[in-house]
């Protein structure tokens, strides 16, 4: 099972991709995350439905 992500978190990553010169794949680096591919997803839920939209990804 993969690792679970705190809606805090999330947040934290979207605004930072957002607001700042950092893509996809440095942001991964820095939070030491497996790949880019959660982020990008987080990334599209945001700007999508907003911040809600990262709440429906989490795990129960």
């Amino acid at each position: 099972m993969g690792k679970h992500y705190k809606y805090k978190f999330k947040i934290k990553v979207v605004q930072e991709y957002l607001n700042s010169s950092l893509g996809y794949r440095a942001l991964a680096k820095k939070y030491e995350m497996p790949n880019k591919s959660l982020i990008e997803r987080w990334v599209a839920l945001y700007k999508e439905f907003e911040p809600e939209g990262l709440k429906q990804t989490i795990e129960k």
